[in-house]
């Protein structure tokens, strides 16, 4: 019989025989990129070490069959609080279910001194969930955003993933392939972490502490320079909108001259494009917060409700109302 192996935690080693069991708890509306994302490195690691060393298992607070935010399909075992505890928790959470199942899970793991993984969403309830957290923690970047509106977080950050203990609060989607390699590091040497990420197509796995690219203006491939920096620019500036002519100064570009390269790239004009930003931000703060109209207009760049209303409406078809409304 295999021997169970502890947590993976920096300098951990396994030998022959060992087994680390990953639990991977999800929530409907899941992430099916993460779950993906989670299982295909661990497969790949495997297949690396020509041996079976990591295994997973799916558990629910609503086990049977859980749908995706994609409506992808998985079956998965019943949660059951504080017992049957593996070596290593993920937490795929759904963007509405509420955190309470597995934050009795993660309290059990911490008790016990065992990695838990925390992505995206998960981060993001956890943030809201534990009161006074002292120690830095993340999420993905649209919700450090939401976040920072609605409350107080001192301590959250806009790293790819934070470490607190043996909890890791990470930015997920995308960069869960880079995460979790980054969390097999506590038992392989830095070789087989390359030929994980090589065997994957990555050519460069980001450290935990760098910055996540927020927003399109920090797509480099698609975009010139110049462009690039007149969308940070806007994308930096929702409360308060620039002058489209401070922009075009600002990245050494004449009026016409940005007119002209939004029209080429975007098929739109920068007012245009800047206002769908703004929009952007604030369908984010309608969905996800209970911030007021009024307190969203003004975080905007939007001079009344009245005025937000209308540019939500001719953008998403509906009024923020009226989207709250069919959301309840």
């Amino acid at each position: 019989m295999n021997k169970r192996a502890e947590v993976p935690t920096k300098d951990a080693k396994f030998e022959e025989g060992e087994q680390v069991v990953f639990e991977i708890f999800v929530q409907p509306g899941f992430s099916d990129l993460e779950l993906s994302a989670v299982t295909t490195v661990l497969r790949t690691a495997n297949d690396m070490l020509n041996n079976d060393v990591y295994s997973w298992k799916i558990i629910s607070d609503e086990p049977g069959l859980v749908t995706s935010s994609s409506d992808l399909i998985v079956r998965a075992a019943p949660a059951i609080s504080g017992q049957y505890l593996c070596d290593c928790l993920v937490v795929i959470g759904g963007r509405t279910n509420p955190p309470e199942a597995w934050l009795a899970r993660l309290r059990a793991m911490q008790q016990l001194q065992r990695r838990v993984i925390l992505l995206s969403d998960a981060s993001r309830q956890y943030v809201r969930s534990v009161n006074n957290l002292d120690a830095p923690t993340t999420a993905h970047w649209r919700d450090v955003s939401l976040l920072q509106e609605v409350g107080s977080y001192p301590k959250l950050t806009d790293s790819l993933v934070e470490t607190h203990g043996t909890v890791l609060t990470c930015a997920g989607h995308g960069h869960t392939l880079e995460a979790m390699i980054g969390v097999l590091e506590g038992q392989l040497d830095r070789r087989q972490c390359a030929e994980i990420a090589s065997l994957l197509v990555l050519d460069r796995v980001r450290g935990f502490s760098s910055e996540q690219p927020k927003g399109s203006s920090y797509s480099s491939s698609y975009f010139e320079k110049r462009l690039q920096n007149a969308l940070r620019l806007m994308e930096a500036n929702i409360e308060q909108p620039l002058r489209l002519a401070d922009v075009a100064k600002e990245v050494g570009l004449s009026t016409r001259h940005l007119e002209r390269l939004f029209t080429v790239y975007f098929n739109t004009t920068p007012s245009k494009l800047y206002k769908k930003i703004r929009l952007k931000k604030a369908h984010a703060f309608v969905v996800d917060t209970h911030l007021q109209q009024i307190e969203i207009a003004l975080s905007c760049g939007f001079g009344s409700a009245g005025s937000f209303s209308l540019a939500y409406k001719a953008e998403y078809g509906e009024t923020p109302t009226q989207r709250r409304k069919r959301m309840r």
